[in-house]
């Protein structure tokens, strides 16, 4: 099959560089390869759901990796968060995540934690945020307890 540089057939799935010598060759397939399984494993860019940005996040939290945690968020910080998940290891509970709503860059996943025949459901809110979506600490706060604000104020007063 005719190419459009000089007439040569590309040889298997390797591209004669330009301005190379003759015998020099690149993996094009095998490089871009590379390159998407490299941005794949990059740190914190797997949270490409809501849903897998609270499993990561509850899976650190009842892991006690709290800077991991800390990390999946949009605050970067779990200061002043009220939280308990770090009072529970994994085994205590079966965690099941369901997206319950989704809106542009917001998203609500509620978590189930199961235990025996007990079980407690429990909302997140997540935003994407710099190509990936993460827990929203102050807004899942605001869905547990809607008068916090009113809380928060009355506190400072």
């Amino acid at each position: 099959m005719p190419c459009k540089d000089g007439g040569k057939q590309l040889q298997g799935n390797r591209a004669p560089l330009r301005g190379a010598s003759r015998g020099a060759y690149i993996m094009v397939p095998g490089l871009t390869c590379a390159a998407l399984l490299f941005l794949a494993l990059l740190p914190g860019c797997s949270s490409s759901t809501p849903q897998n940005a609270v499993r990561e996040f509850l899976a650190a939290r009842m892991g006690g990796e709290a800077e991991r945690a800390a990390s999946l968020t949009v605050e970067r910080d779990l200061t002043g968060y009220l939280g308990g998940e770090d009072q529970f290891s994994s085994s205590d509970f079966t965690v099941e995540v369901e997206l319950t709503e989704l809106k542009n860059d917001r998203a609500v996943v509620t978590a189930r934690f199961i235990r025996g025949d007990e079980e407690v459901s429990v909302p997140y809110a997540c935003r994407y945020v710099g190509g990936r979506w993460q827990v929203a600490l102050r807004e899942t706060e605001r869905l547990w307890w809607p008068d916090i604000q009113l809380l928060e104020k009355a506190d400072k007063e």
